[in-house]
């Protein structure tokens, strides 16, 4: 751990500015490369409303460092601006893993579709571009950082200007495809977000599944249902994934424990890490969702749906439209179905959220390799844009794994 004194440190300040002056409100940073140790600064800020997305919160982010990150190597870096009565005014969680080339990323890696920290709305406001620019360098010089690499972060989060979009960047990878509820009562909700015929044709549909015995909806409230439908997921997607002869991503060592682990942390409380949503009948689980979520808004973090006969019937398009009463009735103000672009999505969320990606160098190396990486990650996006180079990959998926179907929620 290191505490930098603002008021003390001239390097901080930008040019011009007077010491007492340098970022605002903040008078004191801590640079923590211990998640514990930053906690009660992070609850602090979460019980007083810090604007966050639901991927920052501690369970979560801890249950993926202790099951993900440090079995890969991944280490801790969390900046903490404090005020003039050492109170946390904004909380930069990050991980980092040293090599010829230390990179600082959002914790959670590809597992968080949607990345901004904690901030205090006052603090959002007062910091400016060269202040943001100089907490993050001076922090990533004490600790051997190279470059800050800061991806999937949307422009505006809960009425506040991302701070972060003030430092120069660029559109993400994948945009998240989104949706606003309007201030309706929830049935309302659910026919202004599901078209007239689409809910006739899912209608339709799961009439057929409702035949099932004991078929019903759920979101997991009990271990026992989290563990079933966690099971039922995994089990699906190696499915899917070996058809498709695409490697199974969800086999990696300590993501099956992170996620379960997270579904399980909180129930009790019922405010899970992760939330599992599924429907089932006929002694199966037979589609799953699970994804974080806070009072404001469910953004999807995986889904899948059987290789039975009854994955006919687009269960996992029947699953969203029960997903999206059940947000509506908790007075959520919005869902999404995660980053990527899929045409199952813009059955539901006609909103995407513009994402946007930065790097800031910290060392010459940082400097170096900050462009080349912009432009690999420039090069994916325009490739995944193009229908020609996803219609060759959907093909050459086939061709690998037989002629069997898409691992889809639909």
């Amino acid at each position: 751990m290191s505490v930098v004194d603002l008021s003390a440190t001239p390097e901080a300040a930008p040019a011009g500015r007077s010491s007492a002056g340098i970022a605002g409100p903040i008078a004191t940073v801590d640079v923590l490369d211990d998640l514990a140790a930053a906690a009660p600064a992070w609850r602090e800020l979460a019980a007083h409303g810090a604007i966050a997305t639901a991927f920052q919160r501690f369970e979560w982010i801890d249950a993926w460092q202790r099951n993900v990150g440090t079995p890969e190597g991944f280490r801790p870096l969390v900046v903490i601006g404090r005020d003039r009565t050492g109170a946390p005014a904004f909380l930069w969680p990050f991980v980092h893993r040293p090599g010829a080339l230390t990179v600082a990323r959002f914790p959670g890696l590809a597992h968080s579709g949607l990345n901004i920290g904690l901030w205090r709305r006052d603090v959002a406001a007062a910091l400016t571009t060269a202040d943001i620019l100089a907490l993050l360098r001076q922090a990533g010089r004490r600790h051997g950082i190279d470059l800050f690499r800061l991806e999937r972060q949307p422009p505006r989060w809960r009425g506040l200007d991302n701070p972060f979009a003030r430092l120069s960047h660029r559109p993400t990878v994948d945009d998240v495809p989104s949706q606003a509820f309007p201030a309706e009562p929830p049935e309302e909700v659910f026919k202004a977000v599901v078209s007239r015929d689409m809910r006739g044709r899912l209608r339709t549909k799961e009439r057929k599944l409702e035949k099932l015995a004991g078929y019903r909806y759920l979101r997991a409230t009990t271990a026992a249902d989290a563990d079933r439908v966690l099971d039922a997921f995994l089990a699906q997607k190696a499915a899917h994934f070996a058809a498709q002869g695409i490697p199974d991503v969800f086999a990696e060592p300590g993501v099956a424990a992170f996620l379960r682990e997270s579904c399980r942390t909180g129930l009790a409380d019922g405010r899970p890490g992760i939330e599992l949503h599924a429907i089932e009948g006929g002694g199966e689980v037979i589609a799953v969702m699970g994804g974080v979520a806070d009072d404001h808004r469910f953004s999807c973090m995986f889904n899948s749906y059987t290789t039975s006969e009854n994955g006919r019937w687009s269960p996992g398009l029947i699953l969203i439209t029960h997903i999206v009463r059940d947000c509506a009735a908790r007075g959520l103000a919005g869902f999404d179905l995660g980053p990527g672009a899929a045409s199952y999505k813009g059955f539901f969320c006609r909103e995407p959220e513009n994402l946007f990606d930065s790097e800031v160098a910290v060392s010459l190396r940082g400097r170096l390799a900050a462009p080349l990486l912009a432009s690999l990650a420039e090069a994916r996006r325009r490739a995944k844009q193009n229908e020609r180079v996803r219609a060759l990959v959907h093909r050459l998926r086939r061709l690998v794994g037989g002629e069997a179907p898409a691992a889809r929620p639909d």
